[in-house]
């Protein structure tokens, strides 16, 4: 998909994405969407049981790595977006996604997950001043840059010309 990105913006070509409304055609993408959308729909008896079943409270050994691991995959995720960003690099796209993702999931996490008192003033606190915030700007970049991606190196040099040809 980002060498499809980088094309598009080097053949500067007006392209639809996705195929047009209607039934799915038996391309591998439509079996993928099916499969996925069944796997979804297969989860929610899953999701029903453990909601049933799961202990009201669990100890876990490895609380702190988890945590760590978490926030650590958070700030690599927000150093490549930035990187990405400052390159004027397209797959900032993805990046600033898996950011918000990682963002919003720390928060759900931090609260659900505090004890009552003043670690879950200071877990919304965190959500509603740092993660969430950062996650919506995330997804704003994201969105921005889907409807109006950076030029491309051709583009900005003005050596485009027999690149437009190859359009339809």
């Amino acid at each position: 998909m980002l060498g499809t990105l980088n094309q598009v913006d080097r053949l500067r070509c007006p392209v639809q994405s996705g195929n047009p409304p209607g039934p799915a055609r038996g391309g591998t993408h439509s079996r993928l969407g099916r499969a996925c959308v069944t796997a979804g729909l297969a989860m929610i008896p899953w999701l029903l049981y453990l909601a049933f079943t799961l202990p009201a409270s669990a100890t876990d050994g490895h609380w702190a790595l988890a945590w760590v691991g978490l926030d650590s995959c958070e700030a690599l995720a927000l150093f490549a977006t930035g990187r990405l960003l400052l390159r004027a690099d397209n797959r900032c796209v993805l990046a600033a996604t898996a950011t918000a993702v990682l963002l919003l999931t720390d928060a759900w996490l931090d609260v659900t997950s505090a004890a009552p008192g003043d670690e879950l003033l200071t877990a919304i606190a965190m959500a509603a001043f740092a993660e969430v915030p950062i996650a919506l700007a995330c997804i704003a970049l994201a969105l921005r840059l889907i409807r109006q991606p950076f030029p491309s190196a051709t583009e900005t040099a003005g050596t485009d010309t027999q690149e437009e040809q190859r359009c339809p």
